[in-house]
């Protein structure tokens, strides 16, 4: 009998270590709003536990940006209503009203019959947030059991709702909607239209042969269609971009040393009421009151201890990192030295994932500006004998710099930029140029020759 409460307490004291670990696991790689977040709901569900925000991110702010509704479908009792009852796209987003909301106050007004309004009902919850209708029109014909031409028909006349351009199916479509509307679309446009993938690639010459054009007439065409709107419907995303906010500081301490500290204006405050506590288990009259109320308590302790041991633990991590890319800190990005998580993980006393955890989502402020912690950490590159290693970051820094130092008549081809950096101390293939400019989305020597020469006869 002694043996099996024995065995009990011993499943009952893991099982709540192992919830505690889990919490604290949980909380550890959390970023600061989605931290603020989950206290929000503990705070709700536990009556011992008070939390106090930070200003940035109170509950009134978040509310501010909540989104709007857009599941009901539209009346189909417009059929009176005038055209000047459109809002206009400035009125929608005073009252953040949704890209589909807007058309769908269009179609109540277009569509008289029945069966046209539930195709264009179908058809505009298909368009995408950018403006664009990429469902197949057959698939919303089998669907609604009708045919494809009728599909078709209800989908140019959403194709005349503004904003201009919305429901192409594809980027020419969309251009050529725009043009059209303007009255703008010429012939030689049109063969232009069918021939982006030489457009994109800044193909001047040919594009010159196949439109029958010279090269000033190629670029003031091309400048013509920069004006354009590539995604109409992205002017009714109101959702605000979320800004990251530094959970570690560093500043200089002294000439040649940093101070690293928590951003303690972002971390929330969690406090235990025990007088609260106190009160409440001394007028529990039931056997689950008082349960309850040791539950909260235990929940409450738990959840603060697990906060302390986060803030802790970014902050070590973060101080390590610190210390491990000092020449970052001082000198630039071209000083970025090869760091793993082992490396900082053996230099803290912490397991890798740990390490990994504390630098999901969290943020550093420096003199060198607003960094991502997961920044600091890049792969070996074998370089010369005098520079054994530097970080693959470093690397595509450089990269990056001597193509953004290129003229017109100086592109660096790949292997030129690996003579540039082998001239540096930087010994790499030319492969792995070429995997670091794509990484970086930069165009081939041959597309950034077309752009500048481009350029320099639109300055001319």
């Amino acid at each position: 009998m002694h043996l099996q409460a024995t065995q009990e307490l011993s499943q009952s004291q893991s099982l709540k270590i192992t919830a505690q670990a889990i919490q604290s696991v949980k909380i550890l790689q959390l970023g600061s709003q989605e931290l603020n977040e989950l206290l929000r709901d503990e705070a709700e569900s536990n009556p011992l536990l008070d939390v106090q925000f930070p200003d940035a991110h109170s509950r009134s702010s978040d509310e501010k940006w909540r989104p709007v509704d857009t599941s009901a479908r539209p009346s189909t009792s417009g059929d009176n209503i005038s055209a000047t009852d459109i809002p206009s796209i400035a009125d929608t987003h005073a009252h953040h009203v949704s890209l589909r909301e807007h058309l769908h106050q269009q179609a109540a007004i277009t569509f008289h019959k029945k069966h046209d309004r539930t195709i264009a009902f179908e058809i505009i919850e298909s368009i995408e947030p950018d403006g664009y209708f990429r469902r197949s029109a057959i698939e919303i014909a089998d669907t609604l059991k009708t045919s494809e031409p009728r599909i078709l028909q209800v989908l140019g006349k959403i194709q005349e709702f503004s904003p201009c351009g919305v429901g192409a199916r594809d980027l020419a479509e969309c251009l050529r909607l725009q043009l059209t509307e303007r009255g703008e679309l010429t012939p030689k446009i049109s063969c232009f239209l069918e021939n982006l993938p030489l457009l994109a690639n800044y193909e001047v010459d040919k594009l010159a042969r196949k439109c029958g054009c010279d090269r000033r007439g190629v670029i003031e065409i091309i400048e013509h269609l920069k004006r354009l709107n590539p995604a109409p419907g992205r002017q009714f995303d109101t959702s605000p971009t979320p800004l990251a906010m530094p959970d570690i500081i560093v500043r200089y301490d002294t000439a040649d040393d940093f101070k690293v500290e928590l951003n303690t204006d972002l971390l929330p405050k969690a406090l235990i009421d025990r007088d609260y506590y106190a009160l409440i288990r001394r007028h529990s009259q039931t056997r689950s009151d008082r349960k309850f109320i040791a539950d909260c308590m235990k929940s409450a302790t738990w959840l603060t201890k697990n906060l302390d041991r986060r803030a802790q633990t970014i902050l070590q991590v973060a101080s390590e990192i610190v210390v491990q890319q000092r020449d970052f800190f001082v000198h630039g990005a071209d000083h970025l030295k090869p760091l793993s998580l082992r490396d900082i993980a053996e230099a803290v006393g912490l397991h890798q994932s740990t390490v990994s955890r504390a630098i999901a989502n969290k943020y550093i402020l420096s003199p060198r500006g607003l960094t991502s912690l997961k920044f600091f950490f890049s792969e070996a590159v074998p370089v010369s004998q005098t520079r054994t290693q530097v970080s693959g970051e470093a690397v595509r820094n450089k990269i990056k710099g001597l193509i953004e130092a290129e003229i017109a008549g100086a592109v660096l081809s790949d292997d030129g930029i690996v003579e540039e950096l082998s001239r540096n101390g930087i010994n790499i293939a030319r492969r792995t140029v070429t995997k670091y400019r794509k990484m970086m989305r930069i165009p081939s020597s041959a597309v950034r020759k077309r752009i500048k020469r481009t350029q320099s006869v639109s300055i001319a």
